[in-house]
């Protein structure tokens, strides 16, 4: 029996005051250590394909088809008022589905297999989550095996770099709070060869060496050089006109691409 003033677990919540809507905020905010928030069927369909461990999926009392169809897959599920929910969302329009789910672990890089087609995507001082997300796309859509986020730049678990990401960084494997000299020197030990994307002063792209396992260094939007990367080899993409860099996502894609991980790009790696 339930004691006066609990709730059931099958109970529409109709508070805001509620601890569950409270650690949903706090989660979107990136406050709720361990907890990423994902808002939106799209990415609750991608974490559930990635096999993401799941927390609770809150959804609209006015979605009752899903919320249903959730349960019967064994998911844990509550109920909230429609308006309650869209006050909590974090988009302009609230899609009556947010789950808080465990956030994955991080991979050890000491351990990661590492072959002669490996590609790691590095990333240092990339501040903005929506760049960061687009680049987690970038990676998984061009062969990388995982994205090395270092400290000090966007967080790849908040809910904005999720959602820029489509999922991809659900699926990729992800080191996250590595400080840079740290990430370089595990490299150098796992014989990586580590490559920097230089604005100017690298190596032309078309003539680039792509083989072996390679890390592909992205700096900061500005294109900042990190210390640790004073030593690696550069690559530079050249660029007509007046244009003096690209945006981070856009380079990192044509890089990615170029270094023949796909197959049927004309490379053999």
């Amino acid at each position: 029996m339930l004691e006066r003033g609990s709730m059931s677990a099958n109970e529409t919540i109709r508070s805001r005051a509620n601890p569950l809507l409270k650690r949903a905020g706090a989660a979107l905010a990136g406050q709720e250590v361990g907890t990423i928030a994902l808002e939106g069927d799209r990415l609750v369909d991608d974490a559930l394909a990635a096999g993401v461990e799941f927390d609770t999926i809150l959804v609209a009392d006015d979605r009752e088809d899903r919320a249903v169809a959730l349960e019967r897959s064994g998911k844990n599920v509550r109920r909230v008022e429609a308006n309650l929910l869209a006050r909590v969302s974090d988009l302009s329009t609230s899609p009556g589905i947010l789950a808080l789910a465990v956030a994955p672990l991080p991979i050890d890089l000491g351990r990661f297999p590492v072959d002669e087609r490996t590609l790691f995507l590095v990333v240092a001082g990339v501040a903005d989550p929506g760049n960061l997300g687009a680049l987690a796309r970038s990676a998984e859509a061009f062969g990388a095996r995982a994205l090395l986020v270092a400290r000090g730049g966007a967080n790849p678990w908040s809910a904005k770099a999720l959602r820029g990401s489509m999922g991809s960084l659900l699926r990729l494997p992800v080191s996250h709070g590595v400080a840079v000299n740290e990430i370089a020197r595990a490299l150098t030990a796992r014989g990586v060869r580590q490559v920097f994307a230089s604005t100017r002063d690298g190596k032309q792209l078309a003539s680039f060496d792509w083989r072996g396992p390679i890390a592909l260094w992205m700096g900061s939007e500005t294109g900042a050089l990190p210390e640790s990367a004073r030593g690696f080899e550069r690559v530079t993409i050249p660029m007509a006109g007046r244009v003096e860099s690209l945006n981070v996502a856009v380079a990192a894609s044509l890089l990615l691409h170029a270094s023949g991980r796909v197959a049927g790009n004309g490379r053999d790696g």
